[in-house]
Parts: C-alpha cells; structure tokens; sequence
C-alpha cells in the first residue's frame, strides 16, 4: 500500500471525493425536485415495495427530514422513482450498456454502489459517502454527505459561473434554481403543499406565468368561438326561398323545419324585426308555452332565430345605425351594451355579396326605416 501510495492515494481511486459528492446530489436535486440539503442527508438505507422485480414499476421509498416544516411535520418518505418500462424503452439505443442516469432511482442505486466502500470505513449510512485527501494528513479523511459551498468550486472547475451568467446566456448552477426548475417541470408539489406550489415557486416563475397566459388565452377564445357559433343566426338562402315555392317539403326538410313553419317564416308572418322566430313559445330564457318576453336585438342570438333574404335591409339599417352610436358612446358602454349586437349583425350581412347589400339599402322602405328607429330607442322593448 504503501508503494502504491497508501490508503490516501488508494481510498482516491476507489471512493468518491467531495466534487464528485456535490455532482450526484446535484443531479438528484434536478432530478427529483427536492431541496440539495434534503438529499444530502439521504440514507443508503430504503424500502423497495416493488422487491426490485423486472416488470413492475421500479420506487425505492427514502427517509428524510426537512426540519424547517416544523417537529411535527419534517420527516418525510419521498419515492425516487424509475422511469415506466414504456419510456425505459424509448430510451435503449444500440449502445449495450444501460443508461445509468435515465431515472432519479437508476443515479441512487448508482450512487449506493460508488460509495459502500467509504460508507463502510466512514462508520455512518448516509448515501452521500466519499474521501478527502488532505495535506494535513497523510490518510485523509472520510466524508459525508454534501456541502452547497462546493457547489461554486465544482462550478468554476465544469466551466460553469459561479456568479453572474456569462454573455452567451450560460446560467450560473444553484440548488435553488435546480428545485425551481424541477418543480415548474414537474408541477407537482415536493415537500409542500399545493397552495405553496403555485402562490410561491409557479408564480414567480416567469416561463410559468407566460405559458398559462398563453392556455388561459387559448381556453377564453376557444370558448368565445364555441359560443358564437352556437349563438349564430342560420342564414336561409334566397335559393331554398325560391325551391319552396314549388318544392315546400324538400326546402323544409333542407332547412330542419317543418313545411308550415318555413311558409310562415317565409312570408313573414313570424317575424321579429331583424330575424324570424320558430316558435316564440319555447325560449330558451322562458318556461316552455310562454310568450318570449327578451328585446328584439336578443333575437341575433336565440337559437329559434333564422334569418331571411327579405329582413337583409333592416339588419343593414340597423347596422348603420350602431356604427354611428359607437362614435357617440363611451367604449365602455358600449362594449356592454351594443359590442355583441353588431358582431352578429355583421355576421348576418356578411352572408351576403355587396351587390346584394346595395340593392337591400335602395329597398328600404320608410316603414321599415322608422321600425329601426324604434327598435335602437328601445321603444319596442318592454318595460
């Protein structure tokens, strides 16, 4: 031993040293989202409830402690999981050798097996066990566990900073930021509570806030859309007005109504002012067989509205007529009360070429013209 350099340059080759030491419980804390101190205190003893038998989805379950939870809630058994066999095998390439470090349980098992030999001769069970050679003594020393002051050594000797990013983005390495990152990647709470979860470590998260502004954005216009094409007026062409003519039972059938209810819609007779109604005895905001009570602009959104050729120039009328409200109406005011009227007007007359909205302009009449006016005054609303 003695030739070869004594137990301090032997115990070098064979135990892990405190860099190494920082490194695996650096990649534990990334891995797991546990606090570096946490895992520096891990135990090499753990509990397997798999019993280590290929097939089942591997957990070794680890005591721990976290005091600053408090007496009565600062040991904890978190589970350092393997990866499921489906993923495991995504991740097997032509390389024969296994991946050691594709799962947080593969780096502890590894981990346990690097350091038996210091753990032995250190006379403690901690998981982190390495050696140090020191000048001061010829033997060195065993060591335990990791210190996150030899986080900016292993740092600076792995090319990294150690206080201020570098000019090509490169982040400095600190356990805190490691457990930030795990916790945003997994969102789910580890040693903690929910509420601590998202009020604390996801809401300061700038990455985090970004992307739910980007789901809640996404879900606001999903639903927007979902609602106005429910809420969207059914146009009946000029063409299936002119097939029922002569065909009243196949332009009914084309429409989903009934024969006598598109002949009534057709001539008129079930009209609303800006739209036709089905059966104004069974609305949607009513009990059933009573008479629809709502305003006549409500009609652009109730679905027992259909829209006609012949109403085409009292939708454009009344459309005109709220472009110019809008200058005269604070925004506020109107996006409440008048926002959601000419979106569906604008979509009712868009069905319709521009040809065919000039002609309804010129054939408005001058009944028709003061209806509007009495309708956007609210004089045919009901008090």
């Amino acid at each position: 031993m003695r030739q070869a350099g004594g137990v301090r340059e032997i115990a070098r080759w064979l135990c892990l040293n405190s860099q190494e030491l920082t490194a695996f419980c650096l990649l534990l804390t990334a891995l797991t989202a546990e606090n570096f101190g946490t895992v520096a205190a891990w135990p090499a003893a753990h509990y397997r409830p798999d019993a280590g038998i290929e097939g089942i989805p591997g957990v070794a379950l680890v005591e721990s402690s976290k005091p600053r939870r408090g007496p009565e809630r600062e040991h904890m058994v978190p589970p350092v999981e393997d990866v499921p066999e489906e993923l495991a095998a995504l991740l097997v390439d032509a390389n024969p050798e296994p991946r050691l470090f594709r799962s947080p349980l593969r780096v502890y098992q590894l981990l346990l097996e690097l350091t038996e030999v210091a753990r032995r001769h250190g006379g403690h069970d901690l998981a982190l066990a390495g050696f140090r050679a020191t000048g001061a003594s010829r033997e060195g020393r065993w060591t335990r566990g990791a210190d996150a002051k030899n986080i900016a050594r292993w740092s600076a000797q792995h090319g990294f900073p150690t206080k201020e990013p570098t000019a090509e983005g490169i982040e400095p390495v600190e356990a805190r930021r490691l457990r930030q990152t795990g916790i945003e990647r997994k969102r789910r709470p580890v040693a903690h509570t929910r509420s601590t979860m998202n009020d604390h470590y996801l809401a300061r998260s700038k990455a985090v806030v970004a992307q739910s502004r980007t789901v809640v954005a996404d879900a606001l216009r999903a639903q927007v859309a979902t609602a106005r094409e429910r809420r969207s007026v059914p146009v009946l062409p000029a063409s299936l007005v002119a097939r029922a003519a002569t065909d009243l039972d196949g332009a009914a059938r084309e429409a989903d109504l009934g024969p006598q209810v598109l002949q009534r819609l057709i001539t008129g007779q079930q009209d609303t002012v800006l739209t036709g109604c089905v059966d104004h005895l069974n609305n949607p905001t009513t009990q059933p067989g009573e008479p629809c009570a709502e305003s006549f602009l409500a009609c652009l959104g109730c679905e027992n509205a259909r829209a006609l050729p012949h109403q085409l120039p009292l939708q454009i009328t009344a459309l005109d007529q709220l472009n110019l409200l809008r200058a005269h109406v604070d925004p506020a005011t109107w996006k409440a009360r008048h926002a959601v009227h000419q979106e569906r007007l604008e979509d009712l007359v868009g069905h319709y070429r521009a040809s065919e909205q000039d002609k309804a302009r010129r054939d408005l009449t001058e009944p028709q013209k003061r209806m509007i006016n009495e309708l956007m005054s609210g004089r045919m609303d009901l008090r």
